[in-house]
C-alpha cells in the first residue's frame, strides 16, 4: 500500500526530495563566512553549489513531464539532455567538496583538486561516444549517463565528504565544542549512506553493475523507491549540516570576546598609566625631593634631618601600601572578569547544545575579590543548576543574573519550567545529589544557596557569596610592607 501511495504521489516525493537539498545548499551559502579562519569554511561553497543544483535537478523530474504536455518533442528531448547534464554537474560539486575536505588533511597534494573536473570531462566524453556509436534510445542513454555520473562522481564524492567531515569533527572536538562535533559526525554518516543509495543504486541500464543493482532490485527487496531513501539522507544532511554551521557563530562570539578583551586591556593600560603618574609616581617624586633636602640638612641640622627621614619613611610606607592595594584591585578585577567570561561561555554552550533560550545579565559594579577556587565553585554550581534545568524542568527560557551588591556577590538562575513542591521530601532525590552538592559548595565559600519553587511556576536558585574584605585580601598576601 505504501508503494502505491508513493507511486501516485510521486510529484510530492520529488518535490520534497528537491526541497531538502535546495534548502541545504541555500542555508549553507547564507551561513558561509568568507573571512572565517576555520578550515571547514573553505570547502563550503562547493557544498552549497551541490545542494542548490541537485535540488533543481530533482525538481526537473516534475517540471519536464509537465512541460512535455505543451512543448514540441525536440524541445523536450533537449530539456532531458540538459537535465542529465545538471545531474552530473551537481555530483561534480559534491566530488569537489569531498576533495577540498581531503586537501585540508594533505595540503601538499594540491593536484587532487583537478580530479573531479577531469572525471566530469571523461563522463561527458563517454556519454557522447556511447550515444554516437551504440545509437541507444534517448531514455536508455540517459539511464546510462545517470548511472555513470553516480558511479564516477557521486559515490567517491560522498565517501570523501564523509571522511573529511569526520576529520573536521575531531578538530572541532579539540576546540571544546563536542555538540558541534557530534553534528559533524552525523553529517558524515548521512553522506556515506547517501553514497550507497545515491551512488550505487541507479536506474536500470545495459551496463555493469546497473543491470544488477538498480531501482528495480530495490523495489523488489524493500518495496520502496530509491528517492525515499535519498530524501531521508537529504533530511539528515540538512539537519546536521545546518546545526554544524553554528560553529561560525561560535567563532564570531569568540572573536568579539577577544576584541572586547583587547579593548579592555588597552583601556586598563591607559588607566593604570594615569593612576601611576598622578598618584604613586608623584608621591615617589616628592619623597625624592625631600631626601634631596635632607642631604643638605645632615651637616647643618642633624636633628631636623632625622625628623625628615622619619617623615620620608612614613611616606614610603604609605606608598608601598598604596601599590599593594592597587595590585589587589587589579587582581580582583581580573578574577571577576574571569567569572563573567566563564558564565558567558556556559550560557553560549547551553544555547548551542539545546533549544533553550538562555540570557545572562550582569548588574552592579565589580566589588569582590574572588580567588580561583571560589570561581571554580561558583562555576560548578552554575553548571549543575543549568544541567538540572535541561534534565528535569522542561523549561523554554532560563535567566541567569550576576549581581554585585557591594558586600556580596549574588548569582540567580531562574527558569519557567514545571517547578516542584517545595515541601516535597524528594526534592533532592529528584535531582540526585546535585542540590546537596551545590549547598556544600556554597557553604565552603561561606555563602548560602536558596531554592524558590512552586508547581508550574518554575524554579529560582539564588547563590549569595560574601565579598572578601580588603583586610582579608591583605592577610592572604601577607608580609611586611618593607619586605
Amino acid at each position: 500500500m505504501l508503494t502505491e501511495v508513493l507511486a501516485v504521489n510521486w510529484i510530492i516525493l520529488y518535490f520534497v526530495y528537491g526541497q531538502v537539498f535546495f534548502i541545504t545548499g541555500l542555508v549553507t551559502g547564507l551561513q558561509w563566512r568568507r573571512g572565517s579562519h576555520l578550515e571547514l569554511a573553505r570547502p563550503l561553497p562547493w557544498l552549497a553549489a551541490f545542494g542548490l543544483s541537485h535540488g533543481l535537478n530533482e525538481w526537473g523530474y516534475i517540471f519536464i513531464p509537465l512541460q512535455a504536455l505543451y512543448l514540441s518533442d525536440w524541445i523536450v528531448r533537449l530539456m532531458v539532455v540538459g537535465h542529465l547534464l545538471l545531474l552530473a554537474v551537481s555530483f561534480l560539486f559534491l566530488f569537489q567538496f569531498g576533495v577540498e575536505l581531503t586537501l585540508l588533511r594533505v595540503p601538499r597534494l594540491r593536484w587532487l583538486r583537478a580530479i573531479p573536473g577531469l572525471v566530469f570531462l571523461v563522463w561527458m566524453l563517454a556519454v557522447l561516444v556511447r550515444g554516437t556509436l551504440a545509437r541507444d534510445p534517448l531514455n536508455v542513454l540517459v539511464a546510462i549517463g545517470d548511472g555513470w555520473s553516480r558511479y564516477f562522481l557521486s559515490l567517491p564524492g560522498s565517501i570523501l565528504a564523509g571522511l573529511g567531515l569526520l576529520h573536521q569533527a575531531r578538530q572541532v572536538r579539540d576546540m571544546d565544542l563536542p555538540q558541534i562535533a557530534n553534528y559533524l559526525i552525523g553529517a558524515a554518516l548521512a553522506f556515506c549512506v547517501y553514497g550507497l543509495f545515491g551512488g550505487l543504486v541507479v536506474p536500470t541500464a545495459p551496463i555493469f553493475p546497473a543491470n544488477w543493482v538498480n531501482y528495480s532490485l530495490l523495489d523488489k527487496t524493500v518495496h520502496l523507491p530509491a528517492p525515499v531513501f535519498r530524501s531521508l539522507c537529504g533530511l539528515a544532511m540538512a539537519f546536521f549540516i545546518v546545526r554544524s554551521l553554528n560553529i561560525f557563530q561560535v567563532e564570531t562570539d569568540r572573536r568579539l570576546a577577544e576584541m572586547e578583551r583587547a579593548q579592555t586591556l588597552v583601556a586598563e593600560r591607559e588607566r593604570i598609566g594615569r593612576d601611576l603618574h598622578d598618584g604613586i609616581i608623584q608621591n615617589i617624586y616628592a619623597a625624592g625631593l625631600t631626601l634631596e633636602e635632607i642631604r643638605y640638612l645632615i651637616d647643618e641640622d642633624p636633628f631636623r634631618a632625622r625628623q625628615r627621614i622619619q617623615v620620608v619613611m612614613k611616606d614610603l610606607d604609605r606608598i608601598i601600601q598604596d601599590i599593594r592595594r592597587y595590585i589587589f584591585d587589579l587582581r580582583a578585577l581580573e578574577q571577576v572578569c574571569e567569572l563573567e567570561s566563564v558564565l558567558r561561555t556556559l550560557v553560549r554552550d547551553l544555547r548551542l547544545d539545546t533549544l533553550l533560550e538562555v540570557d545572562l545579565e550582569v548588574k552592579g559594579q565589580r566589588c569582590c575579590w574572588l580567588d580561583s577556587r571560589a570561581i571554580g565553585e561558583i562555576t560548578q554550581i552554575a553548571r549543575e543548576a543549568l544541567s538540572n534545568v535541561v534534565k528535569h524542568s522542561r523549561a523554554s527560557h532560563v535567566m541567569m543574573q550576576l549581581e554585585y551588591l557591594g558586600d556580596s556577590t549574588r548569582l540567580t538562575i531562574a527558569d519557567n519550567g514545571r517547578g516542584m513542591d517545595p515541601h516535597s521530601p524528594n526534592l533532592n532525590l529528584h535531582h540526585g545529589q546535585g542540590i546537596t552538592n551545590m549547598r556544600h559548595r556554597a557553604l565552603s565559600l561561606g555563602g548560602e544557596l536558596e531554592l524558590d519553587t512552586r508547581p508550574g511556576q518554575g524554579l529560582v536558585l539564588t547563590l549569595t557569596i560574601p565579598c572578601a574584605s580588603q583586610e582579608q585580601a591583605a592577610e592572604v598576601q601577607g608580609g611586611n610592607p618593607w619586605d
